[in-house]
This record gives C-alpha cells, sequence and structure tokens, in this order.
C-alpha cells in the first residue's frame, strides 16, 4: 500500500473543516486537485472516505475510523521531522566517548562542562575501558569516538593527533625525589617501580636505553591503585603527567623524568566506516580545538593546574 504523505493531509484537512473548497484553500490547491487525491486515496484503501452532496462533506463510518489513524501518523511525522531538525542544529544528540578512567577523571571534566554550556542538549556519554579495550570499542560501535595513545590501528579506523603527554614519576612526600623539578631515568635504577596496565612495563622499556633498568615491584590495573600504593611508600608510579590532578588526593609529589625526554602522542579514533552524527562531529571538533591550545606543548604543561 503506497499512501503519500499530501494525500493524508489532504483526507484529514477535508474532514477537520468538512469543505472540499475550504480544504483546498488551506492546502493551496485547487478542489479538483483535492478530489484526485481523495479519489486515489480511496482507490488504494478500498473503501469510501467521504459522503459527498452538493451542500456537505462527511467522513463515512470507515473514513472516522481511518481519520484517527491518518492524524496520528501526521503528528508522528511531525515530531520525526522536528527531531531530525534538532539533530541539524545540534539540539540534541549524544556522543560516546571512550578512554581510561584517568583521562576522563582529569582532562575531561573542563571539555565537558564547556561542551555543555555550548550545546546543553547534547548528552556525553563517557565509557571507561582498559587501555587495551579503546580501540576495539571504536571497531565494534560502543564507541563513536577514542582517545588514547599512538598504536598501530588498520581497517577503517582514523586517528587524529589530539595532544601529548610526558612520562612522570609519582612518589610520596617523605621520598627523596619529592622537592625535585625532574629526574633523569638512570636515577630510578634500583628503585621499585609501579607499573599500571598490562604491557606497560614492555612499553616503557621499548622507548628507553638498556641501560636503564627499572625495577618492577608491582603491575596494577588501575592508577588510583597505583598512587595509592605509592602513597603508602611502597613504590614509585611512572604515569603520564596529566595524572597530576589524581595525586594530589594523597599529597604525592609528581616530577618530570628526562635523559632522554619522552612526549607521548595521544590521538583521537573513530570508525570511518560510520557516519558520524552532526552530535559527533561537533564534539570530535570541539575536542581538536580544546587541545590546539596546547600549540605542541605537553598537556599537563598547559591545560591543567
Amino acid at each position: 500500500m503506497n499512501i503519500s504523505f499530501r494525500q493524508l493531509r489532504a483526507f484529514t484537512t477535508i474532514g477537520r473543516l468538512g469543505s472540499f473548497v475550504d480544504a483546498a484553500s488551506a492546502l493551496h490547491v485547487t478542489p479538483a486537485a483535492l478530489s484526485i487525491m481523495i479519489r486515489s486515496l480511496e482507490d488504494t484503501l478500498g473503501f469510501r472516505v467521504f459522503d459527498r452532496t452538493t451542500r456537505r462533506v462527511t467522513l463515512t463510518e470507515a473514513g472516522q475510523q481511518y481519520f484517527q489513524h491518518a492524524e496520528q501518523v501526521l503528528i508522528d511525522l511531525r515530531h520525526a521531522e522536528l527531531f531530525a531538525q534538532d539533530i541539524r542544529n545540534r539540539k540534541t544528540g549524544v556522543v560516546r566517548i571512550a578512554t581510561t578512567q584517568v583521562v576522563i577523571w582529569t582532562l575531561l571534566p573542563k571539555i565537558f562542562a564547556a561542551f555543555h554550556k555550548k550545546w546543553p542538549d547534547i548528552r556525553i556519554e563517557p565509557i571507561d575501558v582498559p587501555n587495551d579495550q579503546i580501540i576495539s570499542s571504536v571497531e565494534n560501535n560502543q564507541a563513536d569516538l577514542a582517545i588514547t595513545f599512538k598504536v598501530p590501528v588498520a581497517g577503517n579506523i582514523e586517528a587524529t593527533p589530539l595532544f601529548s603527554s610526558r612520562p612522570h614519576v609519582v612518589c610520596n612526600s617523605r621520598h627523596r625525589f619529592a622537592r625535585r623539578k625532574s629526574i633523569p631515568w638512570t636515577e630510578l635504577n634500583g628503585e621499585p617501580i609501579i607499573f599500571i596496565g598490562r604491557g606497560s612495563e614492555l612499553r616503557i622499556r621499548s622507548e628507553l636505553p638498556k641501560d636503564i633498568v627499572l625495577n618492577s615491584r608491582y603491575e596494577v590495573n588501575n592508577t588510583s591503585t597505583a598512587l595509592a600504593l605509592a602513597a603508602s611508600g611502597a613504590g614509585l608510579v611512572i604515569c603520564a603527567g596529566y595524572v597530576r590532578p589524581m595525586t594530589q588526593m594523597h599529597n604525592l609529589s609528581i616530577i618530570a623524568l628526562s635523559d632522554p625526554v619522552i612526549n607521548r602522542p595521544f590521538m583521537l579514533y573513530r570508525n570511518c566506516a560510520r557516519s558520524m552524527g552532526p552530535a559527533v562531529e561537533e564534539h570530535r571538533s570541539f575536542l581538536l580545538d580544546y587541545f590546539a591550545k596546547a600549540a605542541g606543548a605537553c598537556v599537563e604543561d598547559v591545560l591543567l593546574p
């Protein structure tokens, strides 16, 4: 059954006004054109919707029953049209962004607040996932965007540079490093190290000269646990510089590592096989513009207190 929007609109307008002439005037068509539309509608439906005399037009019994459904369809279409308009105008939408708990905790709150101020009706849904699952979250469409360090990607995954961060060491306030502004990697030789996340130790070792020996004491799943261990004096944590706001909770010291200086790039990922909705496109542009303020410097040196 192929019934058009114009036919339904013509039918309901005549039903409300009780006149082909008045309905034709309201719809800006001729009465003859309106008659053709209604005749075509009746042919499609297989029953008459109006009883017509020279003086009046009334709905048939079948027409009265059909009228309610036709009006509801037009109401639903109008709602759909308004919703589409809201999407186009960024007045609604959901953006799912996958990253680590630490990035959500330290870097994103200001961004979410600034974005919400500009687009209050777009909902941001952060998805807290381990590092090794972030890329797969955009591959399998669990997330629209993802933020993590630079890794090789294939297929439809697009990676756009977002910011960089430098490895730091975290210790408790009683440690001999606590008042230092920077520490050469070689001074970590023999110190008990707390690594965060599976594979982090191998990744860090691959970036360092072979004469730097790191003594792995713990490997933990999350930054909160690592910082709690550092606060207890169990060891030193190697982490990205943007972790700084979290270190304040335990009165920890966070010190930049040098010789060599490592600037680790972080990327914004998306799945090019999926079209970005207006809300996702807007938030992606917002993220890129926000982190562009760092102008190539490490994010913790420019965008964090």
